[in-house]
């Protein structure tokens, strides 16, 4: 599993790095908590930790990489999600993968993180898909001349 996660890691970084960014951009990393629903847990809640590394630039053009974890309160950890981030202050959409710890596998992720409300769709490699609905600490992004 470890090869599998440090190889979406590299995948999504060279994706990062590929879109491209305004030359005075600035960087901006947040760590961040929430708390996320999906359909097929019901109303029972997952906490969500994670860290967003993102460049935002004159323009107010944001890009970068999201990483997180969620541990659902009844059956334990949930989801590790790596995901590359792009769009603008106060909204972006997400698209990468990760693992699935309580269905054991590989994930393809893609979502929309606005300002403190993410939503979310995942698909795993067997075909099971389930949406999401997480209330985080995530909020506008700004850029400073």
């Amino acid at each position: 599993m470890s090869r599998t996660i440090k190889g979406l890691m590299s995948a999504m970084m060279a994706t990062v790095s590929l879109s491209g960014t305004a030359a005075a951009a600035q960087n901006d990393n947040h760590v961040y908590a929430g708390l996320g629903w999906t359909v097929k847990q019901g109303w029972i809640p997952s906490a969500i930790i994670g860290v967003r590394n993102v460049d935002v630039d004159s323009v107010s053009d944001v890009t970068g990489v999201d990483l997180s974890l969620s541990y659902h309160f009844t059956d334990g950890f949930d989801k590790l999600l790596l995901k590359g981030v792009r769009g603008e202050i106060d909204w972006q959409a997400e698209l990468g993968g990760g693992y699935d710890f309580l269905d054991q596998s590989l994930l393809l992720t893609g979502g929309v993180q606005g300002r403190l409300v993410n939503f979310s769709m995942n698909a795993s490699l067997e075909g099971k898909v389930d949406g999401g609905l997480a209330l985080n600490s995530i909020d506008k992004y700004g850029w400073q001349p």
